[in-house]
């Protein structure tokens, strides 16, 4: 401690400065364990570890899959249905679900996403915020999940056309993280459309 004391002899140190600093270098040190570590699985079969580079990796799918979804292609390369569809696995699968349960929209592999990704009849005027991703291990891969608001921007000020929240199962294949089901399920009053 003494070390520590004299390289501050030009400032004074008291006791609130004192346990400041060593508060500030315990949270770092606590902050830097806890996000450094892996995750590990709540799974009955065998533990599962996300790292935080999947834990990245999966943040920055969903990323591009909004950015894309709301028409800011321009930031991403390439035909946007198609950069749209590559968030999924080849396989994979979107739905957009009721409350109840009712399907109102399922899409099931590449092309079929490309097709639907197509009759969105909003996309250069609806942006979405997403609030409280959630990214847990599972057996297959990973499952998240995030409360959604989409917005209509071309009214001023910008208005709520939907609400709800988005489930979904990912997996990793060579080293990227994709949606095997992304489900969209809408709040009891939010409009389908």
């Amino acid at each position: 401690m003494k070390g520590f004391i004299a390289g501050f002899e030009q400032k004074k140190l008291t006791r609130r400065r004192i346990l400041w600093l060593g508060g500030a270098g315990f949270s770092t040190l606590l902050l830097s364990s806890v996000y450094s570590s892996p995750i590990l699985a709540r799974t009955t079969k065998k533990s599962q570890i996300l790292s935080t580079v999947d834990i990245l990796a999966i943040q920055d799918l969903s990323t591009r899959y909004f950015y894309v979804l709301d028409g800011l292609d321009k930031l991403i390369v390439g035909d946007p249905a198609t950069n749209w569809a590559n968030t999924f696995t080849p396989d994979g699968t979107f739905s957009i679900v009721q409350t109840n349960g009712e399907v109102l929209l399922k899409a099931t592999g590449f092309d079929d996403l490309i097709r639907t990704y197509k009759t969105f009849p909003d996309i250069q005027t609806t942006r979405h915020w997403i609030n409280d991703l959630v990214i847990e291990p599972d057996v297959a891969g990973a499952k998240s999940g995030c409360y959604i608001i989409a917005m209509n921007i071309k009214n001023n000020p910008a208005t709520i056309i939907r609400s709800g929240i988005y489930q979904d199962r990912l997996v990793k294949i060579r080293d990227r993280w994709k949606f095997k089901s992304r489900t969209l399920i809408l709040d009891p009053n939010s409009p389908a459309g």
